[in-house]
């Protein structure tokens, strides 16, 4: 069965940008935490007695996107591991993909909720494709496991197009194939189960999954529905995750609030409903906190050494795992 792909550019800049970080694809740099004071030359340790900063205690996992290409087509995601209480950073590069198909909102889905795991796009390659073995890649150690997807569901002509984390197991993804079949695939091992099979008739997959659940959903060739109805552009709900809320650097619900401190940030609103925003202006990343209904941000903690690159979007902002 032919399968029809339709580009999508996740890059939004004109020009190419220099990615600072001068690791290989997958390679790791490591910060040790500069002084206690934050870019505003302030000790930000302490924090207020009205508001409970104890959120921000850990590795929080930031996804930074640098764009390339003459007409900034190409897109590799950085992933910076920063504990905004002690500054330490770490950073690991993935390949970069050409034309991505994966959207801001689909930033989360290519991580494990665990932290552990990364892809580079929602669409698998067709080098991939072709020999069915798909790479993914450790965040922690920086190394790429290949899944063998044949082996693995026991299909010798199984071609994969596409996949994404499922956010409620920790090491599990979704794939789907050539022929529409739906598979969930352990990253650490054993047998692939076939869950379903998407919508047929005048249907397609373009790659298309809810960011709330994981799930691939088909669209309609002739408009915007889509199979599961509600998903693609009629799909307005907010990204969840860890009892908060993501908030990419071009989410609507950023302009809602105080002048943002960061001239590129992204942020993440707690469980009780704390903002945290990071700022990624320059290579040394560094932290503010928005109470709940307040009106001016509080530095937090102390910068990292420079390990972020020069990123055109900033899509994601996870904080430290349960």
């Amino acid at each position: 069965m032919s399968h029809t792909k339709l580009w999508r550019s996740a890059a939004p800049v004109a020009a190419c940008l220099v990615v600072l970080l001068t690791t290989a694809a997958c390679g790791n740099e490591t910060s040790s935490p500069p002084d206690s004071t934050s870019d505003s030359g302030q000790d930000d340790s302490s924090s207020s007695a009205e508001v409970d900063t104890s959120a921000a205690d850990g590795d929080w996992l930031l996804g930074l996107q640098t764009a390339g290409g003459a007409d900034a087509e190409s897109a590799t995601t950085v992933y910076v591991t920063y504990n905004p209480a002690t500054g330490q950073a770490s950073a690991r590069t993935l390949p970069p993909v050409k034309t991505p198909s994966a959207e801001t909102d689909d930033a989360v889905l290519l991580v494990s909720s665990d932290r552990q795991w990364a892809i580079p796009d929602t669409e698998i390659t067709p080098a991939e494709e072709r020999s069915g073995q798909l790479k993914v890649y450790s965040l922690p150690k920086g190394d790429a496991t290949a899944i063998d997807i044949r082996q693995r569901t026991g299909q010798s002509d199984v071609k994969a197009v596409g996949w994404a984390f499922d956010p409620q197991q920790p090491h599990t993804l979704r794939v789907v194939d050539t022929k529409n079949r739906v598979w969930a695939v352990d990253v650490t091992g054993g047998k692939a189960t076939q869950e379903k099979s998407l919508a047929t008739g005048e249907w397609f997959f373009n790659n298309g999954f809810n960011h709330a659940t994981g799930e691939p959903y088909m669209e309609s060739i002739e408009n915007d529905d889509t199979n599961p109805a509600g998903n693609g552009v009629a799909d307005t709900s907010p990204i969840t995750r860890d009892g908060g809320t993501v908030l990419a650097n071009d989410a609507k619900a950023l302009t809602g609030l105080p002048p943002s401190p960061c001239r590129l940030g992204a942020a993440f609103v707690d469980g009780n409903g704390t903002t945290w925003a990071f700022c990624a202006d320059k290579a040394s990343l560094s932290t503010y906190y928005l109470p709940k209904d307040g009106e001016e941000w509080t530095a937090y903690g102390k910068p990292s050494t420079p390990v972020a690159p020069e990123a055109a979007t900033f899509p994601l902002v996870l904080p430290p795992a349960s």
